[in-house]
């Protein structure tokens, strides 16, 4: 076999240590990360709030309210311009659909479109990274895709739309079919009537032909039905910003006015936080795994923080997160983050929850990935300048 001349190039993210973590595995990283943070706020619902469909009433119709709330005629306008979308094409042919499937397409929830007519859309989905959240969340996703329907219909509620499969239900797939009520005879539906069966039949693709990655990974880019086309680098910074809007920022709005006091919101949410992040490394065989990850040398103990350091700092980086060393050594390590990066992901609805959340996330993270004898903390979480701290520290009340 000859040898290259040259080596292709492509981005990566590189850890304290030299090891490159590529693009591509970067962001399916992130956006996993991201399904993980929302599937903590999620149980924080739950126990808020345990009868089901209270919590997914709320959840829906706030993201639908939201939705609707944030666009008008200038959004639509710029819409359809930014989609190349041609004057004479029917609004009532469900344009919203488009966004809708690029939304899929850039956090990799992998599928086809395989009917895009006047009267009726059907979208299958054969991956879905947010399909470990639970069926409250496959819900409130059918509230924003009947929102997109009825922006590009003045408003007006003439769709019926049901994701009669889900695989955050146990489906193999995800598929959400509209059909247009006038042309079904079919009644308007409340929140919680979207995971009905539709009236027109559906094509199950033969898992031979599914995929497991969205275009932007399969082919570097996505392309619209208009030939319009994003980059990943462009998908990806999409991602990190508009990934926190929808599966966190929506449902917090709810979750946040469950309890009687902020209080308890706190005290629950970081139980939550706590308990996820002391299960992260349970398992002796993931800190092998995360050491490989980030190749750590072996010079490196097992009883020594920069581990965990590497391991937030990298995580960062993969969410695009601007962070810097202020120490690393094997006493103590401290990395300096503007709070509004760190919390403003998307800039519209920045979230103190995500500080709060990592922080107990990460302080219990430490204790089984090095040694109960580390914590993490976050300090100048009211300043514009942000220290998360991974050092040893004794407290009594410790959880």
């Amino acid at each position: 076999m000859a040898l290259h001349d040259k080596l292709d190039s492509h981005k990566a993210v590189e850890t304290v240590w030299g090891k490159l973590i590529p693009e591509k595995d970067a962001y399916r990283y992130a956006v996993r990360e991201i399904a993980a943070f929302c599937s903590n706020i999620f149980q924080v619902m739950r126990i808020l709030e345990p009868d089901f469909d209270t919590c997914t009433e709320a959840i829906c119709e706030m993201s639908y309210n939201l939705n609707m709330g944030v666009s008008g005629e200038e959004y639509l306008n710029t819409f359809y311009d930014d989609w190349n979308i041609p004057e004479f094409c029917e609004k009532s042919a469900w344009l919203g659909a488009i966004f809708g499937d690029y939304g899929d397409e850039a956090e990799n929830m992998a599928g086809r479109v395989i009917q895009f007519t006047k009267d009726r859309v059907e979208k299958e989905l054969d991956t879905c990274p947010w399909d470990i959240v639970g069926a409250e969340l496959c819900n409130m996703t059918t509230a924003m895709f009947t929102a997109n329907f009825d922006l590009a219909n003045g408003g007006e509620n003439d769709v019926s739309l049901n994701m009669c499969e889900a695989r955050g239900c146990g489906d193999r797939h995800c598929r959400v079919v509209a059909e247009r009520r006038s042309a079904f005879g079919l009644p308007k539906q409340g929140f919680l009537d979207h995971m009905g069966t539709p009236v027109m039949p559906v094509h199950d693709t033969p898992e031979e032909r599914t995929v497991k990655d969205g275009q932007i990974l399969r082919n570097g880019q996505y392309s619209n039905a208009f030939g319009e086309e994003h980059s990943l680098e462009y998908d990806y910074r999409w991602l990190c910003e508009f990934g926190w809007a929808w599966c966190v920022a929506f449902p917090l709005a709810v979750i946040r006015d469950l309890p009687d006091d902020e209080e308890e919101f706190l005290r629950i949410f970081r139980i939550v936080f706590s308990t996820a992040g002391k299960n992260l490394f349970m398992e002796p065989f993931t800190k092998r795994a995360v050491r490989d990850w980030l190749g750590v040398p072996d010079s490196i103990g097992e009883n020594d923080p920069r581990i965990m350091g590497a391991y937030i700092k990298t995580l960062m980086d993969c969410q695009l997160v601007p962070s810097e060393f202020d120490a690393f050594t094997k006493d103590e390590v401290r990395i300096k983050v503007k709070t509004d990066d760190f919390n403003g992901r998307f800039e519209m609805a920045p979230m103190d929850e995500l500080a709060i959340g990592y922080e107990a996330l990460w302080h219990n993270a430490v204790k089984t990935l090095v040694s109960a004898e580390w914590s993490c903390w976050f300090e100048g979480m009211d300043d514009e300048d942000m220290t998360i701290v991974v050092a040893r520290k004794i407290d009594k009340h410790m959880i």
